[in-house]
């Protein structure tokens, strides 16, 4: 690894996924995130369970009554892990201090450059333990390393989360969506690793 100029790490690879995580992503990200039901209707007829309609609701409201929430996200490079490197994540998004969603994930990185598997862990609300699941979905990396495309199962549906990254590498624009909600994100790099 070689440090740029501007104190962001450079890997010694061209490889969409690598960039994208490595060169772009690693570091520190502050922005703010929203979610919105879109569709009532289709949420209610969705076979998401009650407790995941009640938390899609929950959400919605909230948010409509507070404003958007704060979104904190950590990503460290692991390019020597793996048969193609990995980098770990961690994204808390909060409230007034109160953690309503914590997210750890683990992208392990295909050898064709695009592709990535993730590992995830999720906590709902604020309590440890009681709102709990760990998950696998994919990803592709596009626009060499400027974009990226997720298929994630988030309240029992399948969202498809689409990333762009700012001329700057310093901002990231995000909308995910499904048949009844939109959630989308802005984040802007508050610090790179030493």
């Amino acid at each position: 690894m070689t440090i740029e100029p501007e104190g962001m790490p450079r890997y010694q690879t061209s490889a969409p996924n690598h960039v994208y995580y490595f060169d772009i992503g690693t570091g520190t990200w502050h922005g703010k995130a929203t979610f919105r039901v879109t569709s009532w209707r289709r949420l209610m007829r969705s076979r998401i369970g009650l407790p995941n309609k009640l938390l899609a609701t929950a959400m919605h409201t909230i948010e409509l009554l507070t404003g958007a929430p704060r979104q904190e996200s950590t990503i460290v490079a692991k390019p020597d892990e793996g048969e193609f490197g990995q980098a770990d994540n961690v994204v808390k998004i909060s409230k007034f201090g109160v953690t309503l969603y914590l997210l750890e994930e683990q992208y392990v990185l295909d050898s064709n450059g695009t592709g990535v598997t993730v590992h995830g862990k999720e906590r709902l609300g604020p309590v440890p333990g009681l709102l709990t699941r760990t998950f696998i979905y994919t990803a592709e990396i596009r626009d060499e390393g400027m974009a990226a495309t997720y298929h994630m199962p988030l309240l029992a549906t399948p969202w498809t989360g689409n990333y762009q990254v700012a001329a700057d590498r310093q901002s990231i624009f995000a909308e995910l969506l499904c048949d009844w909600g939109r959630v989308t994100e802005e984040t802007r790099r508050i610090s790179v690793p030493a």
